[in-house]
């Protein structure tokens, strides 16, 4: 006699990769629109410093969220724990990205920008393909 084993149904996200797609974009416009105030900064404009401190002092704050959103991706939503360790090290990366520009280091503050913008892009680029609406127990395959 054989049985057929019942196996749980694969718990896949849905609303809570929507949420974090937004969210990842979001993140993505503020970060993309950074070095772009800082080069109208360096043309000449001296107002946009105004503009790129402001997104600098809330971007962070993105990031926060950002952490909520990709918990709840991961556990009820049954994504993959990664983007909550990544938006961890964002999140903690881009405070210490903001303390290096009021102090004006530059030297840590450009390229650390550079890798943070490529980070977020990369992750909201990711959050768009097939592998984002696997389950964990599919991406384990």
């Amino acid at each position: 006699m054989t049985t057929l084993a019942t196996e749980k149904p694969v718990r896949r996200p849905g609303a809570t990769l929507w949420t974090l797609r937004i969210t990842l974009v979001l993140h993505a416009a503020l970060a993309i629109a950074q070095p772009i105030f800082a080069g109208y900064f360096l043309s000449g404009d001296v107002d946009a410093i105004t503009t790129h401190a402001a997104i600098g002092g809330t971007i962070w704050m993105v990031a926060m969220i950002q952490i909520v959103v990709a918990v709840l991706y991961w556990r009820p939503g049954g994504g993959r724990l990664w983007p909550t360790w990544f938006t961890v090290l964002l999140f903690f990366a881009e405070f210490a990205q903001a303390i290096f520009g009021y102090q004006q280091n530059f030297s840590l503050h450009v390229p650390l920008g550079t890798a943070i913008v490529i980070s977020i892009v990369w992750m909201a680029v990711w959050s768009f393909r097939p592998t984002a609406r696997l389950s964990r127990q599919e991406a384990k395959k």
